[in-house]
């Protein structure tokens, strides 16, 4: 029998989708209100959502002003990504040591899809997730591996901000298949240094851009 979302769950989801696709702009108020009217509901499901998406760190609520999308500053987002990268570097090790032949051949098609000419920031988002977690699932870890997911989902706005300013995929490409063939070999270290390597270069783009605007 199929499970239907609450109004909270859709709630919640329509807003997250919303910030991930730029509708809502960091820094921008959620009046909760407006919401309800959009929801054709009572304000008490979009209160709950607001508050399940601040636990996200999608949404941040106060207590004088309401409820806003996040707005990272260049600090905020360093923290962010040491945590990522200490994760992210941990999981790929662990993810050399155990990923099968079929874990691989799918991998292999998902670069093989992200070599594709003319894709989209929305595409390679999608493709790029899909990889790396891909990848992580291969460690077997699965409380790793959602603290990883929190992380890049809180992220998305600013990967596509950056993605879209720049439009460059090269870079991203030969890292991916650098992780790819390190997991390959089963060299746990070059996977752990390649996917650092790949997350510090993401990084110092996002924290230049945040600086140049005072961030």
């Amino acid at each position: 029998m199929a499970i239907t979302k609450t109004r909270q769950e859709a709630a919640a989801e329509h807003i997250r989708r919303g910030i991930m696709n730029g509708e809502y702009r960091p820094g921008q108020r959620l009046k909760q209100q407006d919401l309800a009217r959009e929801f054709d509901c009572s304000v008490i499901p979009i209160r709950e959502a607001l508050h399940q998406l601040a636990a996200e760190g999608f949404v941040i609520l106060d207590p004088q002003k309401g409820a806003r999308v996040a707005d990272l500053n260049s600090q905020r987002l360093e923290e962010i990504y040491e945590v990522r990268i200490r994760l992210e570097g941990w999981a790929a090790a662990l993810a050399a040591r155990h990923m099968t032949p079929e874990a691989a051949a799918r991998i292999r098609a998902i670069l093989d899809k992200m070599d594709r000419p003319n894709v989209s920031v929305s595409e390679w988002l999608a493709l790029e997730w899909e990889f790396h977690d891909s990848i992580y699932a291969c460690a077997s870890q699965d409380f790793l591996r959602k603290m990883i997911s929190n992380l890049r989902l809180t992220l998305e706005p600013y990967l596509r901000l950056d993605l879209a300013k720049v439009a460059d995929y090269a870079p991203g490409r030969r890292e991916h298949r650098h992780i790819f063939h390190a997991c390959v070999r089963a060299d746990a270290k070059a996977a752990e240094r390649y996917t650092i390597t790949h997350l510090q270069r993401v990084a110092k783009g996002l924290v230049t851009y945040l600086r140049r605007y005072g961030k």
